[in-house]
């Protein structure tokens, strides 16, 4: 059971919940996203004598013969490595007529991709992947302000609901006068009316956001370094070149998830958005095809509202203990409105150990009942407390923490770095602070060379000796990793001498000791 995971204050053995009808979620199929940690190693554990290229050179055969086209195309050698990305975008109108629409209408991206003192990486969507969605639209109100003020209200409302280039190109088909230059766009002469001129600056304004909400999205296509295919299969995650500007984060650049396969060989870009032809050359680095737009990823929870088969325990758990805005960071449209400015509510950065419904299922049944019951609340809240790292973006390959027991300012560090010709492989065990008081997770992360090749590495990540079953799930205000136990948090066993009590808070996290968790765990509940 291969899946995304987030992260900290839930168990239940409720029936699936749903989060309230006011939040936003991305439209994206939960087929999409459940295929995110489809990893390749179960697949090739006995392949140790190939190479990526002679796994690709024999799918390639195979799918000749059969008509199939290959996964992962590597680019068209009618490329004109002298051009710029934007150039190669532009001179490929049957690919990215839609992409360039887009990058025209926006007015900034393109000068970036058009500059060749940069080497950097773009990922772009064709034309297929921005086929508008359907929209009905009554006709009767043309000419109607009114009608066109609620429009364009729509119009803001459905990018802030699901912020794609597919939604974008939607609105510049439906509206062409916002490809009109501003200049164009202003009234031809002057008015009077005052209501006119309201409207003038109400579309001007609406104009900038719809290309703000475009750069954003932009950005988030594209890396500040180049990379290949198959140096982007070394890494689990990178940063795009979109930071936060919401104060969540840490300010930092916003990642992506990088999900390999060798045979045959292909990439998917956050289990849903599958690379069709990989490696075009440009002057300025490369670009790689994608079958769908890339999606600025939404808070830790919204994710996990995603997957109600998978995490409708924890979901149910952290509203029963009434602890949401510990995975979640959301627009709060009221109190932006009384202060006049962006107001957010929730947990800006954080790292959740997310246990699936699968982790609450093996939990003893009269334990379950007692968490989810009025006597078992506060046990529940300080066990969700144990897999929430607060204030710290934990990845296989990145750490980055804001904690309150760093003196020095935040921890910042990379642990693996894509395209180097060294052998990417290391080992880190470390412990993070929970938001559990003074209770710790030891976390091991293993990165291993699986292949003498370029993209064939294996990565695991433990917590307190367990292996997470999907890792580096990348989120708005931070990452997940799924857990498939429930941690047992570090406690005292009755009947310890005082001067064993310490070793044994210390080890007991490690052992599956849920069986005798009435010996420990109420009284455990009742400490400070």
């Amino acid at each position: 059971m291969r899946l995304l995971a987030p992260l900290l204050l839930p168990l239940a053995l409720c029936a699936p919940t749903v989060p309230s009808p006011s939040r936003s979620l991305p439209e994206l199929s939960v087929s999409q996203w459940s295929a995110i940690q489809s990893g390749i190693f179960d697949r090739i554990s006995t392949l140790t004598s190939w190479s990526w290229s002679k796994a690709e050179e024999v799918v390639h055969d195979i799918e000749a013969d059969l008509g199939i086209p290959t996964t992962l195309h590597p680019g068209s050698e009618g490329d004109d490595e002298s051009k710029t990305i934007w150039e190669q975008l532009k001179d490929d109108p049957n690919s990215f007529s839609r992409l360039v629409k887009v990058l025209e209408f926006e007015g900034k991206a393109y000068k970036y991709l058009d500059d060749k003192d940069l080497s950097i990486t773009f990922f772009a969507p064709n034309n297929d992947a921005l086929k508008p969605p359907e929209h009905h639209h009554d006709h009767d109100h043309d000419g109607d302000h009114d009608h066109d003020e609620v429009e364009g209200d729509a119009v803001l409302a459905e990018l802030a609901n699901s912020p794609s280039l597919a939604v974008l190109h939607s609105t510049l088909e439906r509206e062409p006068t916002l490809l009109l230059k501003d200049k164009d766009s202003d009234s031809d002469s002057d008015s009077d009316d005052d209501k006119e001129d309201d409207d003038d600056k109400k579309k001007k304004r609406r104009k900038e956001i719809i290309r703000k909400i475009a750069g954003y999205i932009l950005q988030y296509h594209g890396l500040t370094e180049a990379y290949t295919a198959r140096e982007l299969a070394t890494n689990s995650t990178f940063p795009t070149a979109l930071k936060a500007h919401d104060g969540s984060y840490g300010g930092l650049h916003r990642r992506i998830k990088v999900e390999k396969s060798l045979v045959p060989p292909s990439l998917k870009l956050n289990g849903y958005a599958k690379v069709l032809v990989s490696d075009r050359k440009a002057s300025n680095g490369y670009f790689h095809t994608l079958n769908h737009p890339l999606l600025p990823p939404p808070s830790i929870l919204d994710e996990l509202f995603l997957f109600p088969d998978f995490f409708s325990t924890l979901t149910s758990a952290v509203q029963q203990v009434h602890k949401s805005w510990a995975l979640d960071w959301s627009y709060d449209r009221n109190k932006s409105k009384s202060e006049g400015k962006p107001h957010f509510h929730g947990a800006p950065l954080a790292t959740a150990f997310t246990p699936s419904n699968t982790a609450f299922h093996l939990l003893p049944p009269k334990l379950k009942f007692y968490l989810f019951s009025p006597y078992g609340r506060w046990a529940l809240t300080k066990l969700l407390a144990y897999h929430y790292v607060p204030e710290t973006l934990l990845l296989t390959e990145f750490f980055y923490s804001e904690h309150k027991h760093h003196h020095h300012g935040p921890e910042h560090s990379d642990f693996g770095v894509a395209g180097s010709d060294d052998d990417p492989s290391f080992h880190k065990e470390f412990d993070v602070h929970t938001g559990l008081h003074n209770a710790t997770i030891k976390v091991e992360i293993d990165k291993t060379k699986f292949l003498p090749v370029e993209g064939a590495v294996k990565i695991t990540l433990k917590a307190n000796g367990q292996i997470a079953d999907a890792i580096d799930i990348p989120a708005r205000n931070g990452a997940w990793h799924v857990l498939n136990k429930v941690l047992v948090p570090p406690h005292h066993h009755h009947g310890h001498h005082d001067h064993d009590e310490h070793r044994a808070a210390v080890h007991v996290v490690s052992e599956d000791c849920w069986d005798s968790w009435e010996e420990w765990l109420p009284a455990w509940a009742d400490t400070a």
